[in-house]
Order: C-alpha cells, then sequence, then structure tokens
C-alpha cells in the first residue's frame, strides 16, 4: 500500500513561522522535519506541501514550504532523530517525492487537494502532519471528506501526526472541541 504524507501548510505571514514550520533543535521539529521523518520511518511514495492563501515572493505557500525544506535540509542534521540519517540520501529521495499543492484556500480545500493528488499517484494510506494545536482540526476536516464517495477509500487508512511546535504562545490545552450529544438521557418519572 502506497503512502502519502501531507504537510499542512501555515500563513507565511504567521508569528513564528520558522518555528511553526521548522521548529527549534534538538528535540522540537516542527511541521518540516516531522513530515521527513514520518516520511523516511513510512518509505511515503508521496509528500505534499499544503498551502492556503498566502504567498512569498511569488510563491504560494506549499511551494515556499517544499523549497524551504531543500534549502535548509542539511540543517536537519540539529535534530537529535536525525542523527545517523544519511541526509543527503534523504534530500535526494524528498526532492523526489515532494509536490507542492497550490490550489487551496483553507483546511478543508488542502485536505481535498491533497486527498486528489494522493489518489492520482495511487495512495491509499494518508498521514497527515500538523502542529498539535491544528491537527484535531485536520482531522476532522479528513474525515468529513472521506464521507464523499470520491474519498470514501481512503477512510480505513487515515492518520495523523503532530509536530512539536504550535502557533505562537498556543498550547494543545487551548484547543476547545464541541461534540454533539452522545449520551442517553434518562427520563425517570
Amino acid at each position: 500500500m502506497k503512502t502519502g504524507v501531507l504537510v499542512h501548510g501555515c500563513h507565511l505571514g504567521a508569528l513564528n513561522w520558522r518555528g511553526i514550520m521548522w521548529g527549534n533543535p534538538p528535540g522540537e521539529m516542527g511541521r518540516i522535519p516531522k513530515s521527513v521523518s514520518v516520511a523516511l520511518q513510512e518509505g511515503a511514495a508521496l509528500l505534499v506541501f499544503g498551502t492556503g492563501a498566502s504567498e512569498k515572493d511569488g510563491k504560494k505557500e506549499g511551494e515556499y514550504t517544499l523549497d524551504f525544506m531543500l534549502d535548509f535540509f542539511d540543517k536537519l542534521s540539529e535534530f537529535s532523530w536525525f542523527e545517523g540519517i544519511d541526509l543527503e540520501e534523504a534530500r535526494s529521495r524528498m526532492a523526489e517525492i515532494s509536490i507542492p499543492e497550490c490550489h487551496s484556500q483553507n483546511t478543508r480545500e488542502e485536505m481535498e487537494e491533497g486527498a486528489r493528488i494522493f489518489l492520482e499517484h495511487g495512495v491509499e494510506k494518508i498521514i497527515l502532519v500538523s502542529s498539535p494545536t491544528h491537527i484535531s482540526r485536520c482531522i476532522r476536516d479528513a474525515l468529513v471528506m472521506c464521507h464523499e464517495p470520491r474519498f470514501s477509500r481512503l477512510r480505513n487508512h487515515l492518520y495523523a501526526v503532530a509536530s512539536d511546535t504550535s502557533y505562537l504562545g498556543g498550547r494543545v490545552d487551548d484547543v476547545v472541541i464541541f461534540e454533539p450529544p452522545h449520551l442517553s438521557l434518562i427520563h425517570i418519572s
């Protein structure tokens, strides 16, 4: 089964973009290093860099983030996870399997565009990578998307991995999740 990793984009104007996307060596991997580590562990066939509504230097988020990864790939050696990894070989592999997604404008569309690309390339197992404060929304949007007939075959092979970095000042316990009622009310007369 072919595996694909979707690196969720981050608005290029976000405070601490580099911290969110790259992280803080040696132990806090941002979305980019975490995605590379997942792609290497899983032997991924495809690494898709998601986008959104932002651009920088004439490039969409996905293009900019992919270029950033390739430009700074040798700096992955600063993260303890990459100790003993042949970064030259890994860079070559990531360059070969990486695709920027340049059409979506929000997380839901990013999921759909990523899924479309994965299905076009025969990928059936998807691993989402985003920040701890964003991953729950990503998985919710992915599960909603999987109820559409064109994406339904992805439903049983959908996974999520959180990076170690969040939006500046954000913590996982800042995330609020509302669930529909799921307990039966007992009526006593």
